[in-house]
């Protein structure tokens, strides 16, 4: 089994665990949580005493969290959330209008009279529904506008730079310090080449900048740091409780109580935390995993992190993967102690193999409980990092895109309103390649918008439904999507070029850099158009199938992980061309009268058994494309990493010796006359293929 497999699947957190069908589930409601675009500004307005998740002190990392102002702030993105609080609050005004225009229409309608209808002409009985359907469909107009602004508020939130974005936390006060975790990491000198740390994590999305900790390799210099740093604050707590003690007894002769301080809880490197910076890079995710590939690194850990990109993990944490330490706060179990106290006597007498109820909370620390050191296993774990070179991923961003085929002008403008950073290149992809067409086209779209809401409004029929249907959900996002496949195109050669650049830089300055051994970049246009909510995906296969399968099979793309997403793109698609085509029929069909009762069936349509049909198909083929690219990833991790091994052999570790009692954070030696090893190694000697557990379908990375 892979290294942690044993602790994961004794936890029930592992795959075959009690748990595993469970996490999977929970993986699947985050997928679709992250669909909706404006949960995060929503749920910003949610008094705390309603948020059903944990909100702690000092959970983000932002530019003034002490509430003195004394913070540099970034006011990039002031114009997008300007945007934003200026629509949704047109939109509560709208609301309130119609709730108003509702109560005055509808007070006269006799609904009391079952057959009121045979009184009526079919005219009269057309107008009365049009009359009693027409607010519900301008609710949804703005139930649009707050969509928009909530999008427009939330990229604002997610795009401003953080604290450690504006100044690297080593140039900050004392005070900005001590919120930080200060590791320093070196690996053995004869060994730098073929040796990780033993760091498990995920690069950030969508302005973030931070690698979040994902898991820590039992035995690794990592796991020994965190060891050292629990029992160094056990020996902390003796030497203060001694002092005290010695102290309390001439309290006591002068008739005052001698009381001992709580001990701090042991600072430690946990699953959940956020790298902020690496040695001198701070705040680009790329260059922090490449200076992971050195030989000496200093990460500065924040313990907790909040952004619009991670609120589905924090929302649904596992609540078995949480301890209490002193001060009463809820952090995650790193799995090296879950291993480590599931082998001492009484363990599992409480969370991760901890202490009992009785103690949960406690604000006292027991050096005693503390497990003895347990040096790194010189020949265990895999030889070759993987990592990503390049720059953050836009994942909500492309998301938004991906719902503006259907929403149109909603979520793409705030898309087109984020200012980019000026030393990301994949953030000015957006506007290099939407907005010149978003200059002609947006302007149109909301003039057609408002006007559809005019008539709706009023009753009057100034564009046929189906002109108006045809332009602004079909031919509009055709053109959109045609710019949409070329900047998938773009983004991956930037990608490509980015990995290529950097790992040369790094090949060139330090010539013991660890081998990498990483997959193709993932094709985040294509893989949304597969994994969207599968209610969103009929709606947009209804109105945009026929470009969406047209520009997929003409995009170039050169990674074999993007011509996968190409096909599962087609498979999914091309069915959905008959549905497109069967809609078209009905909109040449309809007629003006019938609008907000075509609105409205469109709801209830996605509720019948041929939609629930359609939408466990999609599930199905999104299922299947997770299962078949995890498992491209698995394969071209091994053999890049045997192609690694095959020019670069790896000589075995030597056993640690009675001379290596003084062993530093930088392991083992290497056996002096050890000859270079020619057989092949395990897959888990080579590279690590441990799957995330905040994301379905997904690897985690390691260094």
């Amino acid at each position: 089994p892979r290294p942690g497999a044993v602790a994961m699947q004794q936890s029930g957190i592992g795959p075959g665990g009690r748990g595993s069908w469970k996490r999977r589930a929970k993986q699947f409601v985050g997928l679709h949580l992250r669909q909706v675009p404006c949960v995060h500004a929503v749920v910003e307005r949610l008094p705390d005493r309603l948020r059903f998740w944990r909100r702690r002190k000092y959970q983000t990392i932002g530019q003034d969290e002490d509430g003195d102002g004394a913070e540099v702030e970034d006011r990039r993105q002031q114009t997008n959330d300007i945007f934003g609080r200026v629509v949704v609050r047109i939109a509560m005004l709208c609301m309130v209008g119609i709730t108003i225009l509702i109560v005055l229409r509808n007070g006269n309608i006799d609904t009391t009279a079952e057959d009121w209808a045979k009184y009526m002409t079919r005219e009269q009985a057309e107008h009365e529904e049009f009359q009693r359907d027409a607010p519900l469909v301008l609710y949804l107009a703005a139930v649009e506008l707050l969509i928009c602004g909530a999008c427009a508020q939330t990229a604002a939130t997610m795009y401003t730079r953080r604290r450690h974005a504006l100044r690297h936390p080593k140039e900050g006060t004392e005070k900005e310090k001590a919120r930080y975790i200060q590791v320093r990491l070196e690996k053995d000198p004869h060994r730098r080449g073929a040796q990780l740390y033993g760091l498990g994590f995920r690069p950030s999305s969508d302005g973030l900048e931070c690698l979040l900790v994902e898991d820590i390799r039992p035995g690794s210099l990592l796991d020994l740091w965190n060891q050292r740093a629990l029992r160094g604050r056990g020996q902390l707590q003796d030497m203060a409780e001694e002092v005290i003690g010695a102290a309390g007894g001439d309290d006591a002769a002068n008739g005052q109580d001698a009381t001992v301080p709580a001990a701090r809880p042991p600072e430690r490197v946990h699953p959940g935390a956020a790298i902020v910076a690496v040695n001198h890079v701070t705040a680009d995710v790329g260059m922090m995993q490449l200076e992971l590939t050195k030989a000496e690194v200093t990460l500065w850990v924040r313990s907790e992190v909040y952004h619009p990109s991670q609120l589905e993990s924090e929302v649904l944490a596992e609540p078995d993967a949480i301890v209490v330490p002193g001060n009463g706060n809820v952090e995650p179990c790193p799995p090296s102690e879950l291993q480590v106290q599931q082998s001492q006597p009484g363990a599992g007498a409480g969370p991760c193999g901890g202490p009992g109820p009785t103690f949960l909370g406690r604000p006292a620390f027991d050096p005693e409980a503390v497990a003895p050191i347990v040096e790194p296993d010189a020949n265990s774990g895999p030889r070759c990092a993987c990592v990503l070179l390049e720059d953050e991923e836009p994942q909500i961003l492309v998301r938004w895109l991906v719902c503006s085929i259907l929403f149109g002008w909603v979520t793409l403008l705030p898309v087109i309103l984020m200012q980019p950073h000026e030393e990301r290149p994949r953030q000015h992809l957006f506007r290099q390649y939407l907005l010149k067409p978003c200059i002609i086209i947006l302007p149109l779209w909301i003039l057609l918008w408002v006007l559809d809401s005019f008539e709706v409004m009023f009753e009057v029929s100034l564009l046929h439904p189906f002109y108006y249907f045809s332009i602004v959900h079909m031919i509009f996002p055709a053109v959109l999507i045609r710019f949409l496949m070329q900047l998938q195109a773009a983004d991956e050669r930037l990608v490509l070029e980015q990995r290529k650049i950097r790992q040369a830089e790094g090949a060139k300055d330090h010539a013991d850099a660890q081998p990498i051994a990483v997959e193709d970049p993932a094709p985040t246009l294509l893989r949304e158009l597969i994994c969207v909510n599968p209610v969103a995906l009929v709606w947009i296969g209804a109105v945009a199938s026929i470009p969406l399968v047209a520009f997929n099979m003409l995009m170039s793309v050169k990674t074999e992980r993007a011509r996968l997403a190409q096909g599962f793109v087609n498979m999914i698609y091309a069915p959905l061309i008959a549905l497109q085509v069967a809609f078209m029929w009905v909109l040449f069909r309809v007629r003006f009268i019938d609008v907000p009762k075509l609105y409205l069936a469109a709801f209830g349509l996605l509720l019948s058994v041929p939609c629930f049909l359609v939408w466990c198909c999609c599930l199905m083929c999104a299922s299947r494309f997770g299962r078949q690219d995890m498992a491209l990833v698995e394969r071209q991790r091994l053999e890049r990493a045997k192609e690694v091994y095959s020019t670069r052999p790896l000589r075995p570790l030597a056993p640690p010796t009675e001379d290596d009692s003084e062993i530093g954070l930088s392991g083992t030696r290497v056996a002096e006359a050890s000859p270079a090893s020619t057989a092949e190694p395990a897959a888990a000697d080579l590279v690590d293929l441990t799957e995330a557990m905040q994301r379905e379908w997904e690897l985690i990375y390691t260094a």
